[in-house]
């Protein structure tokens, strides 16, 4: 038994196809077939199922695929602690992150990141936060970015930004002519939102529910670039996080700011307590951070509260 026969079969068992499986591994369909073979003829189980539609694992080849798993992080693991105490930021960083914050955060971080250390070579996902934190505690993502708090015990958060909640109403919209809105104003017909499955779409029922409203007259959407276009185009109004308002929330009078106490949404780098790269994990906080007005980092000075 060695890492590389459990490599093959922790990808066989993610990819549940050999041949799938052995391009993932840079390697041919025989060799990865053959390895996994002596693997199962030393432990003397039968570990995948063969079909005509793929593998798939048997009951006791879940158990040991589990353990491999455990196995081979653990010797990432040591190999990312002697990187980290040489000082080098090489090999891969996997990085997840939530569909309402990938597009308006990463594409402002990322070069500085590739920039800082052009041998990391980095893998970013955009997933929904269950997914994320999954992933972390499967050791199969390093670092995930969103909302908390999460009140998982076996991740640990690192607070970035405490992003405030943003009306965006249409010019006929009678929200367009308020200085400034509250939760109360939720009621109102004409509110868009996020669908099923969205964090944000929940913190902003969340304050709905706080207004107390009857019978909010809402249209679903996949994204927030598509709430924007609706309002615009249409009528009615959304909520948005403000970064996805940043480069005009200080020129459009559409754009209402909550008065205070503003809700806003907390912001932060997960990432599993065995992670031992936090040089890296520093690095990327601090470029983050610098890629964002001063305001929007967390703990600064101003009356908000924080929504779920």
């Amino acid at each position: 038994m060695n890492l590389q026969q459990l490599t093959y079969l922790v990808a066989l068992d993610t990819h549940r196809q050999f041949g799938l499986a052995a391009e993932k591994s840079h390697v041919s369909q025989p060799a990865l077939s053959v390895q996994v073979q002596k693997l199962e003829e030393e432990l003397g189980v039968l570990l995948f199922d063969r079909t005509q539609r793929g593998a798939e694992p048997t009951a006791v080849g879940t158990k040991v695929i589990a353990r491999a798993r455990l196995v081979l992080r653990e010797a990432q693991l040591l190999r990312e602690l002697v990187q980290e105490e040489k000082g080098d930021v090489v090999g891969e960083l996997r990085l997840g992150v939530i569909p309402t914050l990938a597009p308006y955060l990463v594409p402002r971080f990322l070069v500085a990141l590739t920039t800082a250390y052009p041998a990391l070579r980095i893998r970013i996902e955009e997933l929904q936060s269950e997914d994320i934190m999954q992933q972390l505690k499967e050791h199969r993502l390093d670092v995930g970015l969103l909302v908390t708090p999460l009140d998982d015990r076996q991740l640990q958060e690192l607070p970035l930004l405490d992003e405030p909640f943003l009306v965006l109403a249409s010019e006929t919209h009678e929200l367009a002519a308020k200085a400034t809105v509250s939760p109360a104003d939720l009621q109102r017909p004409g509110l868009w939102l996020m669908q099923r499955g969205h964090c944000f779409r929940n913190q902003v029922l969340s304050l709905c529910e706080a207004a107390s409203p009857s019978g909010v007259v809402t249209y679903e959407s996949g994204s927030i670039e598509t709430l924007k276009e609706l309002v615009r185009r249409q009528h009615g109004y959304t909520v948005v996080p403000e970064l996805a308002m940043l480069d005009e929330v200080d020129h459009n009078p559409c754009i209402k700011r909550f008065e205070a106490p503003a809700p806003v949404r907390e912001v932060s780098l997960v990432v599993h307590h065995g992670f031992v790269r936090t040089t890296l994990l520093a690095a990327l906080r601090d470029m983050i951070l610098a890629s964002v007005p001063a305001r929007l980092h967390a703990g600064q000075a101003g009356q908000k509260v924080r929504w779920r």
